[in-house]
């Protein structure tokens, strides 16, 4: 049996973070390009060995200024955004990842906080990200999250 899905969030889609991790085949993330902007050592350092295992190619930062300024100048396949950091919050380096010329502004962001109010997942919407993880989440529902947007038939 299948579980029960959360109602659609603001993106249109079942909200990952309430969402229960489902034992399914997930593609392989080895050899992707992931950025984590992301202030917070701890948090930081625990999405380090979460993605290492995945075996991604793994940049990372401590604030929104430092992701728009590799995001500028670097190609990946997803950006992992914290919202609330010092220098310029994720929602401000979404916004201006956004209008970057190219392909680089359409990379896909996942949105990753602490606060899961509606009104925070909306904003994260608006400021163009395509999904939103809340923390504290699991390693399956992080990784699951991340495949639904790199790997989702549309």
């Amino acid at each position: 049996m299948v579980p029960p899905m959360s109602p659609p969030n603001s993106f249109g889609q079942p909200d990952v973070a309430k969402r229960p991790a489902r034992p399914r085949h997930r593609p392989s993330l080895a050899g992707l390009r992931v950025l984590v902007a992301e202030d917070v050592e701890m948090v930081r350092d625990l999405l380090t060995i979460l993605l290492t295992r995945e075996k991604v190619v793994l940049t990372t930062v401590i604030d929104g200024a430092q992701a728009l300024a590799m995001a500028e100048v670097q190609d990946f396949d997803i950006i992992l955004m914290d919202m609330n950091m010092p220098v310029m919050s994720g929602f401000e380096a979404t916004r201006r990842i956004r209008l970057l010329e190219g392909p680089r502004a359409n990379v896909p962001i996942l949105a990753l906080t602490a606060n899961a109010s509606k009104a925070e997942v909306a904003q994260c919407g608006r400021a163009g990200m395509d999904g939103h993880v809340a923390k504290p989440f699991t390693p399956a529902v992080l990784m699951d999250a991340i495949a639904d947007l790199l790997f989702s038939e549309e």
